[in-house]
């Protein structure tokens, strides 16, 4: 009796020390939902833990990036939810609605290109200036050269062919618009206008039979036993190849092709073809039309 009394009182003394213990408090197991507002939008959790973007024109789950397009403060960057990333909220990374990462070159106002063109046998060269006056229309400047040999100069002028004449060139200055349909996208096709002077220079050869000797250089070292510097002028300047010049206004219609490239998108490669229409006269200077259709090849870079 003396063994389990002492046995009993230690069972005791546990059992009252397991009763006075304050019990763990529940966890709170509860779903939780609610929103976060960002300007015209909203992000909602609910308590299923799907997450909803909220846009004026209603509601899409954040697993689909497919925006509808209607103006909203939020982008869900596609790194959220097809990979490993950081949250972003803001514009860290330049980040556009709608569209996604923003190619710098759409924020980039200038563009200049150099273009190899061709005109009904005219071959030349131009230099191309465009300015951002909106996303979708810019100005643009874009001085021309063009030569035409002998042969497609007397096939275009026929009886209006000036004597003597063996080149004709054509400087032109239009300057117009351009309307691009799809400014945000690697290929951007486009239409344009413009008008401007052309001025036409007509290079005539010397008067047949007539070989004018002078310029500077070095005489025969041995001539009457002495060496020589010539130079001579000619004895009127009418000798000298001055070419003839008209003038007129021009205007043509343009439709293109950009191809953007490079990590920036800041590079293109444009494909255009145009039609001219420039008819000179006698008013002016030698009448002629070198109206027709021209084709270009260019490469040129945004800034």
């Amino acid at each position: 009796m003396s063994r389990i009394y002492p046995l009993f009182l230690a069972v005791l003394v546990c059992l009252s020390s397991a009763a006075s213990a304050s019990p763990e408090p529940a966890r709170n197991t509860a779903p939780m939902s609610g929103s976060i507002a960002i300007g015209n939008s909203a992000v909602e959790i609910d308590a299923d833990g799907n997450i909803k973007i909220h846009i004026p024109k209603g509601a899409i789950p954040v697993d689909s990036l497919s925006l509808p397009h209607s103006p909203s403060d939020i982008y869900i960057d596609p790194r959220l939810v097809n990979g490993p990333g950081r949250p972003v909220f803001g514009n860290e990374d330049g980040l556009h609605p709608i569209h996604g990462p923003r190619s710098n070159a759409m924020d980039l106002l200038n563009y200049i290109g150099f273009f190899f063109s061709t005109a009904s046998g005219g071959f030349g060269f131009r230099i191309n200036y465009d300015h951002k006056l909106s996303p979708h229309v810019r100005f643009t400047a874009s001085p021309e050269f063009l030569t035409y040999g002998l042969p497609k100069a007397q096939a275009i002028l026929r009886e209006q062919m000036p004597a003597n004449t063996t080149r004709i060139t054509l400087i032109a200055v239009p300057i117009g618009l351009q309307r691009h349909f799809a400014p945000a996208s690697r290929v951007n096709p486009y239409i344009g206008f413009g008008a401007g002077p052309i001025v036409r220079l007509d290079q005539r050869a010397h008067r047949a039979g007539y070989y004018p000797n002078y310029g500077t250089g070095f005489g025969n070292p041995f001539r009457n036993g002495r060496n020589a510097l010539g130079f001579a002028m000619p004895l009127a300047f009418g000798d000298l190849n001055f070419p003839s010049t008209s003038l007129t206004v021009s205007g043509h219609v343009a439709s293109g092709l950009n191809i953007r490239f490079g990590a920036k998108g800041d590079l293109a490669l444009t494909l255009e073809g145009r039609y001219t229409l420039a008819r000179f006269f006698d008013a002016l200077g030698s009448p002629g039309d070198f109206s027709g259709l021209s084709a270009a090849i260019g490469f040129g870079k945004a800034f």
